[in-house]
């Protein structure tokens, strides 16, 4: 049997099943992709129709959705990435000016330089200094407990033993 790719005109509207295929995606993905866009746009009948709760999309919906994720396969989080999409906004590019070129290329966010970062936690010193601090505090709480369980041993060794059945005599 062999697979057909299905045509759209402008006013139909597909189920997630079909739209899934033509996105090249599985239907449930597309509908946690709808449920995100949804409760980004605040706006829960998006995709629904009043008659039924099932989701039906557009060729505009496809378009948007192929837009979304291809932005996600160059890098960009999904989430960021439909609102992005459904919003209306330029996807995020910068630019990027070669030496000796009067040409400006697009860089997507995928091949966009990382710019080093400031570390923000503690450095390495402070790290070292706070583990000296708890090992010495390990230590003196290890001496203490072994002074108590020298006590109770020498505590054990004063009192008499005697049988376990005779528990009632003095």
């Amino acid at each position: 049997m062999t697979e057909s790719t299905v045509t759209t005109e402008p006013t139909t509207k597909l189920v997630a099943s079909v739209a899934a295929k033509q996105l090249g995606i599985k239907a449930v993905t597309l509908r946690k992709y709808s449920t995100l866009v949804e409760k980004q746009l605040n706006d829960e009948t998006r995709f629904r129709t009043a008659d039924n709760s099932h989701r039906l999309y557009t060729p505009a919906d496809l378009d948007i959705f192929k837009a979304a994720i291809t932005l996600t396969e160059q890098g960009v989080n999904l989430a960021t990435a439909l609102d992005q999409t459904f919003n209306g906004q330029a996807p995020v590019t910068a630019a990027k000016i070669t030496p000796n070129a009067t040409t400006v290329e697009p860089v997507t966010p995928a091949t966009a330089p990382i710019a080093p970062t400031q570390p923000t936690g503690p450095t390495n010193a402070e790290l070292a200094k706070q583990q000296e601090i708890i090992i010495r505090r390990l230590d003196s709480l290890n001496y203490r407990l072994n002074l108590v369980l020298d006590r109770l041993d020498e505590q054990a060794k004063v009192q008499a033993t005697k049988p376990w059945w005779q528990f009632w005599a003095k």
